[in-house]
């Protein structure tokens, strides 16, 4: 190997292997994360001093916290966008075939979700926030329903909050797993979300601060789908009346937004069993 210099360092690096030979697509990629990172160094001059800064801040990012119990490494990557060009480029061979868009799935989506039946209150409702009665149907391109589709869905309570970030909040508050009928359908009660910012405790909500970001997420909904013969699919919905809902801090914000129809009308309050107006939605999913 020759001597080591500012204009052979990329390939050296690059070269430095059986050159794809043992894992081609691994090789395409760090092949051209390299060549991206080190000219991203030479445009900014990246000092020393800046690279160790940029090691420890990677570091804190992988580090718990009471937000993200699982570190903010996917919080990040949504923050500059990355999560969501993935989506938009797997989810681009469905556009325009009438699907329901792809979205990314987060960083507060668990497995094993308690399952709940049909019509199911799936958390708790405090005082101030709004009773959403919510009704979706599953199909096919084709408007075939879909039954016996498994439908993940969590959400952040009114406030903003899932019940990982808040200690008095019930487990599970708000995450459920429902089972469409034999016409595709399912509904549920939950609240209207809340629109909420990234916590500004950690790494990435620092970055925003210092970048002058807001850090709000538009109030939504998450759902992932498990039909037979049908990839997995996840989405989210979101709503419109969001004062955020076009300059989202994720960038992930397309066309699957909502309008949500308010009732006020003191029988149908009574008729719910309620003490205050409630709202509702009906939303189709069509997957691929």
């Amino acid at each position: 190997m020759p001597a080591i210099t500012l204009d052979n360092i990329t390939e050296a690096v690059i070269n430095h292997g059986d050159k794809g030979k043992t894992n081609p697509r691994l090789h395409e990629i760090y092949s051209s994360l390299v060549k991206h990172l080190h000219a991203f160094q030479r445009e900014v001059n990246l000092t020393t001093e800046e690279l160790e800064i940029g090691r420890q801040f990677l570091f804190k990012l992988a580090t718990p916290n009471q937000d993200f119990p699982m570190g903010e490494i996917t919080l990040m990557t949504d923050c500059l966008g990355i999560s969501e060009t993935c989506v938009l480029l797997a989810d681009d061979k469905n556009h325009g075939h009438g699907t329901t868009e792809m979205n990314v799935e987060g960083p507060l989506y668990f497995g094993a979700l308690p399952e709940r039946q049909q019509g199911d209150l799936i958390g708790e409702i405090v005082a101030g926030e709004k009773p959403l009665f919510v009704t979706h149907t599953v199909q096919d391109k084709n408007g075939k329903p879909l039954a016996n589709a498994i439908v993940d869905v969590w959400q952040p309570n009114g406030e903003g909050h899932y019940y990982v970030q808040r200690e008095n909040l019930p487990e599970w508050n708000f995450y459920a797993r429902f089972r469409t009928d034999a016409n595709g359908k399912l509904h549920f009660r939950t609240v209207v979300p809340g629109d909420y910012p990234v916590p500004t405790s950690g790494p990435t909500g620092s970055m925003l601060e210092q970048l002058g970001r807001h850090g709000y997420r538009a109030c939504h909904i998450h759902y992932m789908i498990h039909a037979e013969g049908h990839p997995d699919f996840t989405t989210m919905m979101y709503f419109n009346h969001s004062p955020y809902v076009d300059s989202d801090t994720i960038f992930s914000v397309k066309d699957f937004r909502v309008d949500i129809t308010q009732h006020d009308d003191a029988a149908e309050i009574a008729a719910k069993g309620l003490d205050r107006a409630f709202y509702t939605l009906d939303y189709t999913f069509v997957v691929p």
